[in-house]
């Protein structure tokens, strides 16, 4: 697992947004407007290009689905090197 990406089942048409912040609240990692499972669109656990520390980030998802609903699901993930 080098890389937090998002996945999803085919019903899901695009990631409108893929947010990850830290736990003070500094946006971390930003993409948008990209299709599911592709690891190239994901997060490597860099900022600025250096690798951060171990802890705990809070991730944003909203996707929509191929009926043009959209959805935001939310969680936190651990980073461990």
């Amino acid at each position: 697992n080098d890389v937090m990406m998002v996945f999803a089942n085919p019903g899901i048409e695009l990631v409108e947004e893929f947010l990850i912040f830290d736990r003070w609240g500094e946006l971390v990692f930003e993409n948008s407007n990209f299709i599911p499972n592709d690891s190239g669109q994901g997060w490597d656990g860099k900022l600025d290009g250096q690798k951060m520390s171990p802890s705990v980030f809070t991730y944003l998802v909203n996707v929509k689905y191929l009926d043009g609903e959209t959805q935001m699901f939310k969680g936190d993930v651990v980073l461990v090197r």
